[in-house]
């Protein structure tokens, strides 16, 4: 392990925003891997640079969790002019695996999930690759992730919102290549949002910052999702988007200073414990790459 190097754990699964998520068979990892295990830190306020473009840091959450130790947010910022998105799959790719299978197969800067996907590894919401649609809209979630535009003159990342003013679902799909749907964690203003669902579970999460930074997000103090997004909408977000809870929800990261990788455990009616200490296999995540 290098000297920067942080290894932690995290969890989440299954969710809403103001209207309740579907039910989603759980799925049982294939093949787990152990995670290095270390106490787990308070939230401090320090920036730790994982190689250029790539930092780390944890900020806290207003909430008593389940489990999970501290209620601290992993949070990895990257640079759009230095790192860009990619959504791997199994389908595509000789089956499923944990992100830190998905990082060292494929060389990755950063691996989180895909969304949640259903027991045959089918995405719950929305998934466009390079311009291919891979499971259709889903109508009861309201975010959406775009990259990779066809016009350069457009941002190169993009949060978009359902009811939020000028949308336009085929618009956005003509103008960039690559999209992940899935439930909303702040408004269109990067407001906090009234989540219904009174479960806690450690959690994925994905966003921009108001800099244009990619934003990967990690929390695996079990918390409510209403809890979550009320302490994300003190930072400088535009938007962030649910992606995974429960053991499910992983996060590495790697440059050449340090690296870090978390991973969820306890999550209400699934896994009521913090032991989780593997990586689930993933059949769908979102991918980090060096331009």
């Amino acid at each position: 392990m290098r000297p920067l190097a942080l290894l932690l754990l995290l969890v989440a699964c299954g969710r809403s925003e103001s209207t309740s998520a579907p039910v989603v068979a759980p799925t049982a990892p294939a093949v787990r891997e152990p995670v290095p295990t270390s106490p787990l830190l308070p939230c401090p306020t320090e920036v730790h640079n994982l190689g250029s473009g790539l930092a780390v840091e944890r900020w806290p959450i207003a909430a008593t969790p389940a489990a999970g130790g501290p209620p601290c947010i992993d949070v990895v910022r990257a640079d759009t002019t230095r790192f860009t998105l990619r959504v791997l799959s199994a389908a595509d790719e000789a089956g499923a695996r944990s992100a830190t299978g998905w990082r060292e197969t494929f060389h990755l800067a950063a691996v989180t999930n895909a969304g949640m996907f259903h027991a045959s590894g089918k995405p719950v919401g929305m998934i466009v690759t390079d311009g291919t649609l891979r499971s259709n809209d889903n109508t009861k979630m309201s975010g959406y992730l775009a990259w990779d535009p066809v016009n350069a003159t457009d941002p190169p990342i993009q949060l978009a919102g359902r009811d939020c003013p000028d949308f336009d679902l085929a618009a956005l799909r003509a103008r960039y290549h690559s999209i992940v749907q899935s439930y909303r964690l702040l408004g269109c203003s990067g407001e906090a949002l009234p989540w219904k669902d009174p479960k806690q579970y450690s959690a994925a999460a994905i966003g921009l910052d108001r800099a244009g930074r990619i934003v990967f997000l990690h929390a695996r103090a079990a918390v409510t999702m209403a809890e979550l997004s009320g302490s994300l909408a003190t930072h400088d977000l535009v938007g962030a988007l649910f992606l995974e809870g429960g053991p499910e929800a992983s996060l590495v990261a790697r440059g050449p200073d340090a690296e870090l990788a978390r991973v969820g455990s306890y999550e209400t009616n699934f896994v009521e414990n913090d032991s989780n200490q593997a990586f689930w296999n993933l059949p769908n995540v979102i991918a980090l790459l060096p331009r």
